[in-house]
C-alpha cells in the first residue's frame, strides 16, 4: 500500500458529526441564556413600575385610595407624569397595556398599609399574578 497523508472520508464525516452535534448543542444554550435575560429585564420593569406608582402617590396624595379600596395606575399616567421611561419589551412588543392595582388595607399607627399588584403586559409576557 501506498503511504499518503491525509484524512480519509469516514474520518471527515465522523468530525463534521461532531461539530453539528457541539454547533446545535451551544444554539439551545444560547437561547436559554438569551430568555433569562430577558426575564431579568421583564422583573425589573415590574420592580420600577411598583416604585414609579409609589412616587405617584406620593406627588398625588389626593389619588390615595380610600381604606379598604383600591385604584389602578397605568403605564402611560405613570409616564405621562414624568415617572418612568419608556419600557421597550426585548421581544418586539410594546407595554403599554401595563398597570399597577393599589390597595389599601386598615391603617395601623400611621401606616397606610398599601398593597401593590404589578400587572406587566409587554407583548407575549403578562405577569403571573395578573
Amino acid at each position: 500500500m501506498k503511504d499518503s497523508k491525509g484524512f480519509t472520508l469516514v474520518e471527515l464525516l465522523g468530525v463534521i458529526v461532531v461539530l453539528g452535534i457541539v454547533s446545535g448543542l451551544a444554539v439551545v444554550s444560547i437561547n436559554h441564556l438569551v430568555k433569562k435575560g430577558q426575564d431579568g429585564v421583564y422583573q425589573n420593569y415590574e420592580a420600577t413600575l411598583k416604585g414609579s406608582s409609589d412616587e405617584y402617590l406620593i406627588e398625588n396624595p389626593e389619588k390615595m385610595p380610600s381604606i379598604g379600596g383600591n385604584i389602578n395606575i397605568s403605564y402611560l399616567t405613570l409616564k405621562n407624569a414624568g415617572l418612568i421611561s419608556e419600557l421597550k419589551d426585548p421581544r418586539g412588543g410594546n407595554c403599554n397595556s401595563s398597570y399597577v392595582i393599589i390597595t389599601r388595607g386598615n391603617d395601623v399607627s400611621n401606616n397606610y398599609n398599601l398593597t401593590y399588584k404589578v400587572c406587566l403586559i409587554c407583548g407575549s409576557y403578562k405577569s403571573s399574578d395578573c
